[in-house]
């Protein structure tokens, strides 16, 4: 039966000046998966946008930023 991966990568930080389209070509032409026909879906998410939003609902600085954490770990 066929299986699929689910991989979540931590950019560097320098991967925030480059677009969300370069980020995805890049993963896509580059990424080196061992027993990885191709790569289906590049979905890239924004962490200060995450932040951003939790901080809309009222909730502190700090709960904000450490929910992210978690989240991104």
């Amino acid at each position: 039966m066929p299986k699929k991966v689910i991989i979540v990568i931590n950019l560097q930080p320098e991967a925030s000046k480059a677009s969300t389209t370069q980020i995805e070509e890049r993963v896509r032409n580059e990424a080196i998966i061992p027993w990885c026909k191709n790569i289906e879906e590049v979905t890239i998410e924004d962490v200060e946008a995450s932040y951003t939003e939790l901080r809309k609902y009222g909730i502190s600085s700090n709960v904000a930023q450490n929910l992210v954490d978690l989240y991104t770990e």
